[in-house]
């Protein structure tokens, strides 16, 4: 007779967890192999996957993801082609981080396609080259994968670094990127790590709040593109398509007199002296597809009041003007939906 012994059960998680932690420290890069690292001509990777694909099948494949924006994305790849560093700049909601995304995917240079960072104000030099652990390399090697944790800096070579709101680094981190765009090496602690990439930037106008003026030698490292705020009759268009997309599981749409309203009531507060930072077109497409949903819901047909009503919610918080308080601010966005409603009237009857 053959007996088997049972393994305690918290011997099993104990053995999985360890099998788990070796692969992990497996794909941990050496510092003696980041140290041996290659050049790579990042542009001609780029290069060579818009002729592979062709720019007409690039350009349809953003399409299905971001509209009007193909010469934006002619101006991006050619600059990137070339090695030019990239700074997509524009107010909040027109596609800005969507775009790098989309571009990144779709030339599939590298193995993820990008290394995405989402900046802020208190990000440090350290949490964008990485450091060394000195504990563990006295304890175990500075070869050991845990005494050295590369950034995304380091993580970047070869690929399309995307930095999302870049004017959120504090000046401090700005200089590690500086150093790192004119060298190509990030220096760790004496270590220098060859370092080959293209940044794709997203920048917020000046007026946001919480953003830092980039220093004048990292925004000459870079091609500014500017993405302006579309058209009333693109913004209609996108507002109807990315709203009807969120509500497509519902199996509802919205009625194209509440599109009408919506576009009219933001291109008002685009144009209006009053308003400082105005509305972003991800606010109004969650206010059209929260004000269906909402009468999805309670088994009826969306009103305007749905849409009054999920507009001010969506908005009132990211609108600044010349307001001296919350209150008045609401007033007058209400003020400004009812011009718009009579705008809208007219111009659906035509």
């Amino acid at each position: 007779m053959v007996m088997f012994k049972k393994t305690p059960e918290g011997a099993k998680t104990s053995q999985s967890s360890q099998g788990y932690s070796d692969k992990l420290l497996e794909h941990l890069p050496k510092l003696s192999d980041l140290l041996k690292r290659e050049p790579v001509a990042v542009e001609r990777l780029v290069a060579e996957a818009i002729k592979v694909k062709g720019v007409r099948r690039i350009l349809s494949e953003l399409d299905k993801v971001l509209k009007g924006l193909g010469d934006v994305a002619l101006d991006l790849l050619s600059s990137l082609a070339i090695g030019r560093h990239v700074l997509i700049m524009g107010p909040v909601g027109v596609g800005k981080t969507t775009l790098a995304e989309t571009i990144a995917e779709i030339l599939s240079i590298s193995d993820p396609p990008y290394i995405e960072v989402a900046c802020h104000s208190h990000m440090t030099a350290t949490e964008l080259t990485g450091d060394i652990d000195i504990a563990v390399a006295l304890q175990a090697g500075l070869d050991h994968p845990l005494a050295f944790i590369p950034g995304p800096l380091v993580m970047a070579h070869g690929k399309i670094l995307i930095l999302d709101e870049i004017n959120r680094l504090n000046p401090y981190s700005q200089a590690a990127l500086l150093q790192a765009l004119q060298e190509h090496y990030v220096y760790i602690r004496g270590f220098r790590i060859r370092s080959d990439f293209l940044v794709i930037a997203t920048s917020n106008p000046a007026e946001y709040s919480g953003v830092y003026e980039l220093s004048e030698a990292l925004a000459d490292r870079m091609k500014v593109i500017e993405i302006m705020f579309p058209d009333k009759e693109v913004l209609k268009g996108i507002l109807e398509w990315k709203s009807n997309n969120l509500l497509e599981h519902l199996g509802v749409k919205v009625p194209d007199f509440l599109t009408e309203i919506t576009t009219t009531f933001v291109s008002l507060l685009v144009q209006d002296a009053n308003i400082e930072v105005g509305p972003s077109i991800r606010s109004a497409i969650y206010a059209l597809a929260n004000s269906v949903s909402r009468a999805w819901i309670e088994g009826r047909e969306p009103s305007i009041n749905d849409l009054k009503m999920e507009l001010l919610e969506n908005m009132v918080s990211t609108v600044r003007g010349n307001f001296s308080s919350e209150q008045e601010k609401r007033e007058y966005l209400l003020k400004k939906f009812e011009e718009a409603l009579i705008v809208a009237k007219r111009t659906y009857k035509r």
